[in-house]
């Protein structure tokens, strides 16, 4: 199955969260070209050669009322960086931390929030 095929399978039944996806991926894939997506069963990871971002359907912990349709945006940063945005911060380690992002509507995928994914680029697999 193609990458295309499987993102329609992964998304099947929720088209709100497929154009939330797809405003993601457009702006992501337009500012780092060399952007390859891997579906998996539980999320869609971006990769460039490595993982740098991953979206996945919020744990419900996570939701509000408003936002049932959701997605999870996963990155990681290397500070501790606290955001209003951010709906968890989670330490790895010292210097790793993972952020989880509730994106529920397209006007949230914003110059911001792609500069918060575009400094977890500069810190992947290292």
């Amino acid at each position: 199955m193609d990458t295309v095929a499987q993102i329609d399978a992964f998304f099947a039944g929720r088209p709100r969260q497929w154009a939330l996806f797809e405003k993601l991926r457009a702006a992501l894939c337009g500012q780092y070209p060399g952007t390859q997506l891997r579906v998996m069963k539980t999320c869609i990871s971006f990769d460039d050669p490595k993982p740098y971002c991953y979206v996945s359907n919020p744990p419900r912990a996570l939701l509000t009322q408003g936002n049932r349709d959701a997605l999870l945006i996963t990155f990681g940063l290397r500070e501790r960086m606290d955001h209003p945005r951010f709906a968890q911060v989670v330490p790895i380690s010292r210097s790793r931390f993972t952020i989880h992002v509730v994106v529920a509507g397209e006007e949230e995928i914003d110059e911001e929030l792609l500069f918060l994914i575009g400094k977890a680029i500069h810190c992947k697999g290292s």
